[in-house]
């Protein structure tokens, strides 16, 4: 039954307690609502609003409603709110147009407002203004808005007696809630069917930069470009993007994402074109505005920045992503990946001195066995190895060694150096391996005075002297040669400016006097080299040589007996003596022999005094 004539039923429900409750139904309208803009494409050159500096666009919105029965038709009140940009907001993007005129609490982006309809199919509309904001990007995709309407309640009254109040119609659910219309751009660079479809195209090349801005492509390997690092800071990526014969590129830009190892540090660009970029907080990633619109058969090349105090040892390559976006049409924008090759150059040198540079062997013989003391085995010689880094500080560094190759015997297994104690400076607490070959007598550790004072001086003059009069009598001694060497590998942990590292080694003077005696001199070699275990790293000077010259004492030059060439001489004069004697003797007739006759009268002389028998002389007697 229909209580109130409204033309709706409506339904009452009585109780046992005397009670009746009576459920009325409401009218249900429909509003019809439009909306149109005016202008209805935006001439960004167009200056149109009355301060002739920004432009300015009208939106109107009509509203009529229709009910059911046609009769059916009082005055209602409603409400209206004109929204820009809605999806945007959504994503918390900015509205690129902005309402006049706004109610006190309106954002910039709504419009809100109130009007009567008087009845049914009795049209009434409503104005509002847009200002199209400064510097906007997006210039391409269009600007909608949107107009919602709901009815507005009355204030309640009282009611007569008698009478039922008029209940408020309520909007059919099951019209749209709001109506859209779209402002577009006037799109000069596009298609007829209005339509952009970009071509942009990239390409990049890894560049090194000097102090005034100049930029060198680097040296590609195996087809990868190769990144030298040494003290340099940052390296640069020249990026080139073309649009050649495709259609205006609006909001077109470059986004690079950056390994750890790289951070965005600043871009460099020469040409005219309005290009702009910003990096985020950490620097992890750059976006590039080329142009908005980036125009047909344009072209820019810029240089991207790249900071490189990431770079570690452990860095053998560097991988950028680069992907070109724009809001034009492009199907084919796939990301490019900019690969390099990081070779990594440290500053890092050595060095050596031997502490004496001079030498000398002599005395007697003296078994291994029967040595107890380090003095007792030779010179004291200290080799000072000393590490320059002039680069980054390395204190995380695990694999860098100092190898020493240690000439530690002579071709028959004689002893030549034998090393007692190896000391660090400036480094981290370390241990150069391999430990055996560090005092394996287990001498004990002293210094003698003589043998200091036969180091470092005393007879320097007269060894100079024999030095130079036979300057053929020496040897070098050195590694693979005819030295049998050991590896001596100390660790460069804690490495920051320099480093020392110090061995400390006896000459064994037994073999110098069984092998050596008789040369004026002899050389040591010993030989060191930076080592670090990584691929991707190149070192320059790591290498030097330290020489030791070993010298016999005067004792031992004298007991070595008399040079060949005098022995030759004495001989040749003790031939040409006994020649001249030979012949001093000949000349005085000492070789001039007796006559024959001589010899023979002499003989028979004798034969006739031969003595008488004592018979015969007894006979005479008689």
């Amino acid at each position: 039954m229909d209580l109130d004539g409204n033309f709706y039923p409506d339904i009452a429900v009585g109780s046992l307690s005397d009670a009746l409750f009576v459920f009325r139904a409401k009218p249900v309208i429909s509003i019809k609502k439009t909306i149109e803009t005016t202008p209805a494409r935006i001439d960004l050159e167009n200056k149109n609003c009355p301060d002739g500096k920004s432009i300015c666009m009208s939106v109107e919105a009509c509203f009529e409603y229709t009910a059911n029965p046609s009769d059916y038709s009082p005055r209602i009140t409603i409400a209206y709110t004109f929204e820009a940009e809605s999806e945007r907001k959504k994503i918390n993007l900015p509205s690129r147009v902005t309402f006049l005129n706004n109610m006190p609490g309106d954002p910039d982006y709504q419009h809100t407002g109130s009007l009567e309809l008087r009845g049914q199919n009795k049209e009434k509309c409503v104005k509002a203004e847009l200002k199209l904001q400064d510097n906007i990007k997006d210039k391409l995709r269009a600007i909608p808005i949107t107009v919602a309407v709901e009815i507005k309640q009355a204030g309640r009254k009282k009611r007569q007696a008698g009478k039922l109040l008029t209940l408020v119609p309520v909007l059919n659910s099951n019209d749209p809630s709001t109506a859209r219309s779209e402002v577009n751009f006037l799109k000069e660079g596009c298609g007829s069917d209005n339509i952009c479809q970009s071509k942009l195209k990239l390409e990049y090349k890894f560049c090194s930069r000097d102090d005034n801005d100049n930029f060198t492509p680097l040296n590609v390997e195996d087809g990868l470009p190769v990144i030298s690092l040494s003290q340099q800071k940052d390296i640069a990526l020249e990026i080139t993007v073309t649009n050649v014969a495709g259609d205006d590129a609006h909001e077109a830009k470059l986004i690079a994402t950056f390994p750890d190892t790289l951070s965005y540090s600043a871009f460099r660009h020469s040409s005219d074109k309005q290009l702009i970029c910003s990096a985020n907080q950490n620097g992890s990633r750059a976006d590039c505005e080329l142009g908005n619109p980036f125009k047909r058969d344009s072209k820019v090349t810029f240089y991207v920045i790249l900071s490189t105090t990431g770079v570690n040892l452990d860095t053998t390559d560097i991988e950028i992503d680069l992907k070109l976006d724009t809001t034009s049409e492009q199907k084919d924008l796939a990301p490019v990946t900019a690969k390099a090759r990081v070779v990594i150059e440290l500053l890092l040198s050595v060095s050596g001195v031997a502490k004496p540079s001079q030498v000398y062997f002599g005395g007697s013989v003296k078994g291994e066995a029967a040595m107890k003391m380090e003095d007792e085995v030779g010179s004291l010689v200290e080799y000072e190895f000393r590490i320059i880094n002039l680069g980054k500080p390395l204190k995380s560094l695990d694999g860098a060694y100092l190898d020493i190759q240690w000439p530690k015997e002579i071709s028959n297994g004689k002893w030549l150096l034998y090393l007692m104690k190896i000391e660090t400076k400036h480094l981290d607490i370390v241990t150069c391996t391999p430990t055996k070959e560090i005092n394996p007598r287990r001498l004990l550790d002293s210094l003698s005075s003589s043998r200091k004072k036969r180091d470092t001086g005393g007879q320097q003059t007269e060894e100079k002297l024999s030095l130079l009069s036979d300057k053929r009598k020496y040897l070098t001694l050195d590694c693979g040669k005819n030295v049998n060497c050991v590896n001596i590998r100390c660790p460069l942990k804690g490495l920051d400016s320099n480093a020392e590292v110090v061995l400390r080694s006896r000459l064994w003077n037994s073999t110098f006097l069984e092998e050596y005696s008789k040369l004026n001199y002899l050389d040591i070699i010993v030989k060191a080299s930076i080592n670090i275990i990584a691929t991707n790293v190149v070192l320059r000077n790591a290498n030097t040589q330290v020489r030791v010259t070993v010298f016999p004492e005067k004792t031992v030059a004298q007991y070595t007996g008399v040079p060949w060439w005098i022995i030759l001489v004495a001989i040749l004069a003790g031939i040409l003596m006994l020649a001249l004697l030979v012949f001093l003797l000949w000349k005085c007739g000492f070789f001039k022999r007796a006559k024959k006759d001589h010899y023979d009268a002499a003989y028979h002389k004798a034969e006739i005094h031969v003595q008488p028998s004592d018979k015969e002389r007894l006979t005479t007697d008689a």
